[in-house]
């Protein structure tokens, strides 16, 4: 009980009165989108006004019955991280529990309402393999009760991450689900209808590009968000993909953002032997191409750290890497990724 006072403490003292009302993330109550606005406003220009960079970290994930709420929020503050959509994985414990939603997002909003964006839970394995409707079933009914503001990432074809694969655990991420199959149908049928926008993880392979693009195509008011920008696993399956293929995407899908959450220039892929963050050039910085694609569309990127389950402690490393690589850009297109186009994706309207 003392930490649950705690946390409503701190969050009273942190934001205006309305803010901390009591219903705001209540686990059956329907969350006041205006009020968390305010709190996220007033969170992020007190950043600015201490001449600090505040970015969204708009693609984190986390194994909930782990999370430490309190260590979370207090990196942030220490490393002036403005807000955080941090989905809930639903593991194979809570899977079999006949968990097909999960409210982590409803506890993090009651517990640090200027922090945190309600996002629906991660589209991985078992909920979104072995039981896809009643998985998005849940999703869906949470954007009918705004409950979330965005949905989780979906994963559509994804390797097993270095991590996994030096953990020996990576069989169950080896995933591959048809982006124009029913569930990717229905994802992006409900982003269309609803204007939230998804996340997907997407492998970058020659063979991938045209069912995405036809489902682009289809669905062109869908909101969606490719996550990894230049994540190439195996480059010898990826031959189209480059700085113009991207731009030549951006020209054509008005609605398709990239997240910028990748590896260091040293970051090798452990089953291909590869540096697969194809944005570093040979010195180390960013690639001419990439930086002056992300400069001729400055609103098209989006700040991300990819945090896991396995990885809330290295939260320090991660804001290192993440600002290094804004600080590449010029000072405008910096802040447009670090904040403002994902005030854009949220609330559809600039950030002021």
């Amino acid at each position: 009980m003392m930490v649950i006072r705690r946390r409503v403490i701190q969050a009273m003292l942190g934001l205006p009165l309305g803010a901390a009302l009591p219903g705001l993330g209540r686990a059956q109550g329907m969350a006041d989108f205006g009020v968390l606005k305010g709190g996220y406003a007033q969170r992020l220009k007190k950043i600015l006004a201490a001449r600090e960079l505040p970015y969204v970290d708009i693609e984190s994930s986390c194994n909930p019955g782990k999370l430490d709420i309190d260590f979370v929020a207090g990196n942030m503050d220490r490393l002036n991280i403005g807000l955080m959509a941090l989905s809930a994985d639903i593991g194979q414990g809570e899977f079999k529990k006949g968990v097909r939603f999960h409210t982590l997002s409803e506890k993090l909003v009651a517990a640090y309402p200027d922090r945190f964006v309600p996002v629906g839970n991660g589209g991985q394995p078992p909920a979104l393999t072995e039981a896809p409707t009643e998985f998005m079933d849940g999703q869906e009914a949470a954007i009918a009760k705004r409950q979330i503001m965005c949905l989780g990432e979906y994963e559509f074809r994804h390797y097993p991450s270095p991590r996994q694969v030096k953990h020996g655990s990576g069989d169950d991420r080896d995933v591959s689900v048809p982006i124009d199959g029913p569930v990717g149908h229905r994802v992006f049928a409900l982003s269309e209808k609803t204007g939230v926008a998804f996340q997907i993880h997407y492998e970058i392979e020659d063979g991938l590009l045209a069912p995405l693009e036809a489902m682009l195509a289809q669905y062109p008011k869908a909101k969606v968000v490719w996550c990894h920008l230049a994540q190439v696993r195996y480059i010898e399956r990826a031959t189209r993909y480059n700085a113009a293929y991207v731009d030549g995407l951006i020209r054509r899908f008005p609605n398709l953002q990239f997240d910028t959450a990748f590896g260091d220039s040293a970051s090798v892929y452990p089953l291909s032997n590869q540096r697969h963050a194809r944005v570093w050039g040979s010195d180390g910085g960013l690639a001419r191409e990439w930086r002056d694609l992300i400069v001729a569309h400055p609103k098209r990127f989006l700040s991300a750290l990819d945090l896991g389950g396995d990885r809330m402690d290295r939260m320090v490393s991660y804001d290192q890497k993440h600002r290094y690589f804004l600080q590449q850009l010029p000072e405008e297109v910096r802040h447009q990724v670090a904040y403002r186009n994902a005030w854009s994706l949220l609330f559809g309207e600039e950030f002021a």
